[in-house]
């Protein structure tokens, strides 16, 4: 099952969420949904998100204003990983409210599986991060624990 992290909208702090971006690059999140919505231009943000990350599929909505020289730039700027949100075909995804836990995340993946879903989109956070990093990890990760406290 395919993994699409949904980010929110990149606030004040660009450099602390372009960190939480790459995070779950490495962690191997299949596609990085990137929120169109905010001050700042999604092309902008994505660019900046494609030369600090190497193997997921960067999607935004590309502004209908869009030049076509920004996209050729995009695409290069991603090695082919930029795909405007709205022709993104190669998947069925499934948006999913998941609460958090590993069980719970189990059971969101095999409900998918069985509805025919191609992939999840999953809001991003430090348990989907973990999750994505440690997938075999039965939980009770104690490192997690006395860290958080």
């Amino acid at each position: 099952m395919k993994v699409g992290v949904l980010l929110a909208a990149p606030g004040e702090d660009l450099g602390g969420w372009l960190a939480e971006a790459a995070a779950f690059d490495a962690a191997g999140a299949d596609a990085l949904w990137i929120d169109a919505a905010g001050e700042l231009d999604p092309l902008a943000v994505t660019a900046a998100l494609a030369a600090l990350t190497y193997r997921s599929m960067l999607v935004t909505a590309v502004p209908a204003r869009a030049e076509d020289r920004t996209l050729a730039t995009l695409v290069r700027l991603s090695r082919g990983r930029f795909v405007d949100a709205v022709a993104f075909p190669e998947v069925d995804w499934e948006r999913v409210a998941w609460s958090g836990g590993r069980a719970a995340w189990r059971a969101a993946v095999a409900e998918a599986a069985e509805r025919g879903a191609g992939g999840l989109l999953v809001p991003a956070g430090p348990q989907l991060l973990d999750i994505l990093r440690n997938p075999n990890d039965p939980g009770g990760r104690q490192d997690l624990q006395i860290a958080q406290g």
